[in-house]
């Protein structure tokens, strides 16, 4: 590491992560308490402190905003279901190979139109990679999906 990097790096503190707040908050996107409970531990509890802090951040305030927004739950529509990719720790404790949550297939279309392959290529992008940025970034769609779908009314 540089001299450069080494000066300018600051520790992340994780220690504003309120996981029950954020849990009860998401409780009308994932209504599954063991669910919500699996996905929650995904993203504030695995990977570096920088990106569970990310995470929480960027949940609660779109949790906020479509609490403003008077959304109760995911905008109704199809959801592409995508596979988990667990790092070993965690294989046995997972009995379903995919996740409890999908991809809305409305956000994507809202983006890419009919155009199949571009939706594959974003769905592809959104849930490659470690768990903490596969399901935090499939949470923060449907969140999206959600107030545009209240916006769109």
């Amino acid at each position: 590491m540089s001299k450069h990097h080494d000066k300018h790096h600051r520790r992340a503190s994780a220690s504003f992560i309120d996981e029950d707040a954020l849990g009860e908050a998401l409780r009308r996107f994932v209504p599954d308490r063991a669910d919500r409970a699996f996905l929650l531990r995904c993203v504030l509890d695995e990977g570096p402190t920088h990106h569970r802090g990310a995470n929480f951040v960027l949940l609660s305030l779109l949790v906020e905003l479509a609490r403003r927004l008077g959304v109760d739950g995911p905008a109704p529509g199809a959801v592409r279901p995508f596979p988990m990719r667990l790092p070993p720790h965690l294989e046995d404790e997972i009995d379903d190979d995919a996740w409890p949550l999908g991809v809305p297939e409305a956000a994507m279309a809202a983006l890419a139109g009919d155009d199949r392959r571009a939706i594959d290529a974003m769905v592809d992008c959104l849930t490659d990679g470690p768990p903490q940025h596969a399901v935090a970034n499939v949470l923060m769609v449907q969140l999206l999906d959600a107030m545009l779908h209240r916006v769109s009314r």
